[in-house]
């Protein structure tokens, strides 16, 4: 994989000037490195050794693949603008990656990498598909809170439900959204997350959320139709047969949309 001396000069004055150092100070913290060495890596004309590298990277927060090769996105996109004459959206790229990901593929790896990559563009997985997904917008002022409409949907774009997203423990919870055209058809049947279409329109968006699809559990707050009382289930990923397995639960509920769906229950049945 080729280097960009250039990018990577411009990334160590960056993990330089971010933490405060003069060239001089710097080069003390990589192995007494004079400032001319360090003026020379800013300017790109040579290259820091393996094991400076090393010390650069971990000042920066970064690895050495990273400051050397960009970013995993920058990678990805280069790869396929390059040698597929390929461009795509930033969702999508997030997607592959994390595909890439669960197949245990090195970015970092240029020979397989591109024989993986080549593997999927003859096969025609590599193309942005149209049928619709749940996208997710967070809501002004808050941390995890989201609303969630589906794209490509041109005859319901507005929002079918709140998301609580719980990045920490892999979960999102899902609760239908107030003015929802179809509100109580959405109380009333739970999704089925065994069927693959309907686990990608739930799921295609995660990893824009950093939500670990093979660890993703997803709590959905329904309500029972015959009776009109609370019918929350969790949803569990199980990697072994890339299904959601499903359980009843009453622990780990976000309270605000536990309480939101026990309004609505009462009103219905009211």
């Amino acid at each position: 994989m080729k280097v960009d001396q250039q990018r990577v000069a411009k990334k160590i004055r960056e993990i330089r000037t971010d933490l405060g150092y003069s060239m001089a100070q710097f080069g003390e913290l990589i192995s007494n490195s004079p400032k001319t060495t360090v003026n020379n890596w800013e300017r790109g004309i040579n290259l820091p050794k393996e094991d400076k590298l090393k010390k650069i990277a971990l000042l920066g927060k970064t690895t050495v693949e990273e400051l050397l090769y960009g970013s995993p996105e920058e990678v990805l996109t280069n790869l396929l603008k390059d040698h597929f004459q390929l461009q795509v959206n930033p969702a999508f790229l997030q997607q592959m990656l994390a595909f890439l990901k669960q197949q245990k593929v090195d970015v970092y790896d240029e020979m397989t990498i591109m024989e993986f990559l080549q593997g999927i563009m003859d096969s025609g997985m590599l193309v942005e598909r149209n049928d619709p997904y749940l996208t997710y917008s967070k809501v002004e002022g808050t941390e995890s809170l989201y609303t969630a409409a589906a794209a490509n949907d041109p005859e319901d774009p507005s929002p079918r439900y709140y998301a609580y997203v719980d990045v920490k423990n892999n979960r999102v919870h899902l609760l239908p959204y107030t003015f929802a055209k179809r509100q109580k058809y959405l109380y009333h049947n739970l999704p089925d997350l065994t069927n693959q279409v309907t686990i990608d329109f739930f799921t295609r968006a995660f990893p824009l959320l950093g939500i670990d699809l093979e660890k993703s559990k997803i709590v959905y707050y329904g309500i029972e139709k015959m009776k009109e009382s609370l019918n929350i289930e969790e949803y569990r990923y199980n990697d072994s047969f890339n299904i959601y397995d499903c359980f009843k639960t009453e622990v780990d509920l976000f309270e605000q949309f536990k309480d939101e769906a026990k309004k609505i229950a009462f009103f219905i049945k009211g």
